[in-house]
C-alpha cells in the first residue's frame, strides 16, 4: 500500500488534494494526516474517511499527532502549512502599512513575503531533517507560500525529489483559451519563465502557429484590453482583474501572469507611497464584502478579515458533508500534485509547471534561486525544462525577486541578519524608503515573528 503523508492537514487544501489522490490512484492508499491544529485535522480526517467510503474504496486514513510517525516510510509528502496562521499574517500586512506599503496578498513578495519566509523557513528546516531521516526517497510536493524560499529550503537541505506547486500556469492558459475562443487547452503550447506568482510567457503557440503573431494580429491597432477577459478567479476562488496585465504587456511586449493582485507585488509603483500610501477606496464584491481597492486599475486587496470567514465556511462545508446536509460529489481538481506523485512512484513521465532551484533552466538569473518553468517528473524526480531566448529586459524585471528570495533563504538558514536586510533593501516594494526605515521595519517584523518560530539572527 502506498503511504502518503499530508503535513498541514487543515480544512483548506486537504479535502481537495486527498480527493485528487483517490481519483489518481486506483488502489487503496494509506493517507497519514499531521497537523498541530488537531481539531481541523480530525475534521479533515473524518471527511477523508467518508470520501473513501463514498467512492467504495478501502483507504486507510491515519491522524498522526507525531510528525515523525507520520513520515516514517512515507512514499510521498505533501506540505500545506501556514506557520502562525492568520494571526501571524496580520503582522505581515499591518507593519509594512506603517511604512506606506499596502500589500494585496502579502504571502510571496515584499516585506510580507519576507516576514512569512522568516517564520516558515525554520519550520521547513525541521521538516527537511525529519524527511531525510524517516523517508529519504519520498517525493515532496510543497503548496506553502512563499513558494520560492520554502521549496528552496527543502531542496537545499534534503536529498528527496521535491517541487513547489501553484496554479498560475492554469490561470494563464485559461486567459489564452478565452482570448482565442478555444474549447479547451489542447491547442495551447506555452513556454514561460519567472518566479512563483510572477511568470512571463516567453513564447506560445496555438496549434502550430506562433501565438504572439496571432495575438498582435487580433489586437491590431487597439489594445490587449479589448481581447483580454476583465477578470478571472484562481483555484482558491479569489478574483483578480487584468488591467495591470494590459499595462505590463504594453510596456514589455510579453504577457505576464494575468493575476494582477499577485503580479503587482513584484513591482514598485502600485502598492507603495509615502504618507498614507497609494489612493484606495472601498469596493463591494459579489459577496457583499467591502474590499479595499487601489484606484490604480482597481486592484483589490485580500485582507485577513476577509480570509477568516472563508476558513469558517470551509469547516462548515465539511461538517455539512459529514452530517448529510450536503451531498458528497467528488471530482478531480486541476491541481497536479497527485499526478506528480504517481509519475515519480510509477515512473510515468509527465510535464507541468514546477518550482525548483535554478540549475540553468533560466539562463541569466542567479543559479540556486528557486524559479518557475515547465519541468518533467518521472522516476528520476523533477527535471526543469530550459527556457531559451528570454529577452534581456524580461530577465531584469525578474531579477530583483530572484535575488531577494535566494538571499532570504540563505539569510535565515545561516542566521545572517545582514543578508536578510540586503534582500529587503533590494525588494521593489521598499524602493521609496530610506535604509534606516527599512531596517526599522525589518526589526519590527522579526520581533513580531518570534512568538511563532523563533529565528536566531
Amino acid at each position: 500500500m502506498i503511504n502518503i503523508c499530508v503535513i498541514g492537514a487543515s480544512t483548506g487544501w486537504t479535502p481537495t488534494l486527498v480527493t485528487d489522490l483517490m481519483m489518481v490512484f486506483p488502489d487503496p492508499l494509506e493517507i497519514r494526516l499531521n497537523d498541530i491544529e488537531t481539531r481541523q485535522m480530525d475534521l479533515s480526517g473524518a471527511y477523508c474517511e467518508r470520501l473513501s467510503q463514498h467512492l467504495g474504496r478501502k483507504d486507510r486514513i491515519r491522524k498522526c499527532r507525531n510528525r515523525r510517525e507520520a513520515l516514517k516510510g512515507a512514499d510521498a509528502v505533501i506540505i500545506t502549512i501556514s506557520t502562525g496562521g492568520l494571526d501571524a499574517m496580520e503582522h505581515d500586512l499591518n507593519i509594512p502599512e506603517k511604512y506606506g506599503i499596502f500589500a494585496t496578498v502579502g504571502d510571496t513578495a515584499g516585506p510580507g513575503g519576507w516576514s512569512r519566509s522568516i517564520r516558515n523557513i525554520p519550520v521547513f528546516q525541521a521538516f527537511a531533517a525529519d524527511i531525510s531521516k524517516y523517508c529519504p526517497q519520498a517525493f515532496i510536493a510543497n503548496y506553502t507560500n512563499p513558494m520560492a524560499s520554502l521549496t528552496a529550503t527543502l531542496q537545499l537541505l534534503c536529498p528527496n525529489p521535491s517541487v513547489g506547486l501553484c496554479h498560475a500556469y492554469f490561470e494563464t492558459k485559461d486567459v489564452l483559451q478565452k482570448i482565442f475562443g478555444l474549447p479547451n487547452w489542447d491547442k495551447i503550447s506555452m513556454s514561460f519563465a519567472g518566479m512563483n506568482h510572477f511568470t512571463w510567457v516567453v513564447d506560445f503557440k496555438i496549434g502550430h502557429e506562433d501565438g504572439y503573431t496571432l495575438l498582435r494580429k487580433k489586437i491590431g491597432n487597439g489594445s490587449l484590453r479589448k481581447v483580454l477577459p476583465k477578470e478571472s478567479a484562481d483555484e482558491i476562488g479569489f478574483f483578480s482583474g487584468h488591467e495591470l496585465c494590459v499595462e505590463l504587456f504594453d510596456a514589455f511586449g510579453y504577457l505576464p501572469y494575468p493575476g494582477d493582485r499577485h503580479t503587482c507585488e513584484f513591482i514598485s509603483f502600485v502598492l507603495c507611497g509615502s504618507g498614507k500610501g497609494p489612493q484606495r477606496y472601498k469596493l463591494k464584491n459579489r459577496f457583499g464584502f467591502n474590499m479595499e481597492t487601489f484606484r490604480y486599475y482597481n486592484i483589490k486587496r485580500t485582507s485577513v478579515a476577509q480570509r477568516r470567514p472563508s476558513m469558517a465556511d470551509r469547516e462548515q462545508m465539511l461538517k455539512d458533508f459529514l452530517s448529510g446536509k450536503r451531498p458528497i460529489n467528488p471530482h478531480k481538481s486541476r491541481e497536479t500534485g497527485a499526478e506528480m506523485v504517481r509519475a515519480y512512484l510509477n515512473n510515468k513521465p509527465m510535464t507541468d509547471a514546477v518550482n525548483v532551484l535554478n540549475i540553468g533552466q533560466i539562463p541569466g538569473l542567479p543559479l540556486g534561486a528557486c524559479v518557475e518553468t515547465m519541468g518533467m517528473v518521472d522516476g528520476f524526480g523533477v527535471r526543469p525544462v530550459t527556457v531559451a531566448r528570454i529577452p534581456e529586459h524580461l530577465l531584469e524585471v525578474m531579477r530583483p525577486q530572484a535575488i531577494c528570495q535566494k538571499w532570504i533563504t540563505q539569510g535565515v538558514l545561516e542566521g545572517n541578519k545582514n543578508l536578510l536586510l540586503q534582500a529587503l533593501y533590494r525588494d521593489p516594494q521598499c524602493a521609496h524608503l530610506k535604509p534606516q526605515e527599512i531596517r526599522r521595519m525589518g526589526d519590527e517584523l522579526i520581533e513580531a515573528n518570534q512568538r511563532y518560530a523563533p529565528v536566531k539572527l
